[in-house]
């Protein structure tokens, strides 16, 4: 199945995310022998590079095989030829990839759906491109991140957890690994009726970026 790079805007205090849909087939809907192989031309988010992205299942009704494993593959067309450049084996329920800058590099990354919890949390694996498309590196447990946001002007990851009460966590990303800055707020009222989450939430910035200041 090829798929061409769709464009649409998230929240502009956001990153700009693109949307590749690759993920027409629920997870109901999969076929039981997980045969389909997914193949987006990335054209138009890097232009002239000649990527594209393959995800290859590896489920061959095995019975200790995962259902939704995959190999995450990276091409790049050289004298008319493609030429592999990345690979990886992930897990995936529903193969959506996405493309959004969390480098803040101005070059759209890699984000590719890994696992969604009982409250539609979604989780994503990350691949960071580097600035001529030449290489790519996987950032390490990214993937236990729900939802993940990326803040471009703080150079720092949020998200919003939907759960008994909805919660924000905060995270940067150092090298090929994420930072936990291990701080929480959570959404709705306290104890005295009082909504507190948007003031809670500039100080847990605030607070991260003297951290970091005192760090250097």
């Amino acid at each position: 199945m090829l798929k061409s790079c769709n464009n649409f805007e998230q929240n502009k205090k956001t990153s700009q995310l693109d949307n590749a849909t690759t993920n027409q087939k629920s997870l109901t809907k999969k076929p039981a022998d997980n045969s389909e192989i997914f193949e987006i031309n990335c054209d138009t988010i890097y232009k002239d590079k000649g990527i594209s992205i393959k995800l290859i299942p590896l489920n061959t009704n095995k019975v200790n095989e995962p259902e939704y494993k995959f190999i995450f593959l990276v091409s790049k067309r050289e004298n008319g030829q493609p030429r592999e450049f990345f690979r990886d084996t992930i897990e995936s329920t529903v193969q959506e990839v996405k493309f959004s800058d969390f480098s803040n590099d101005n070059i759209k990354d890699i984000l590719i759906q890994n696992i969604s919890d009982v409250r539609s949390n979604w989780t994503y694996y990350l691949f960071i491109v580097d600035d001529n498309a030449n290489s790519i590196r996987k950032i390490k447990g990214f993937e236990e991140i729900k939802n993940p946001n990326y803040l471009p002007k703080y150079d720092l990851v949020d998200n919003k957890v939907m759960s008994g009460r909805n919660w924000t966590s905060f995270y940067k990303i150092v090298g090929d690994t994420i930072k936990d800055f291990n701080i929480v707020i959570y959404d709705g009222e306290d104890e005295n009726g009082k909504y507190t989450y948007d003031a809670d939430y500039k100080k847990a910035i605030k607070k991260i970026l003297m951290k970091e200041k005192n760090s250097l």
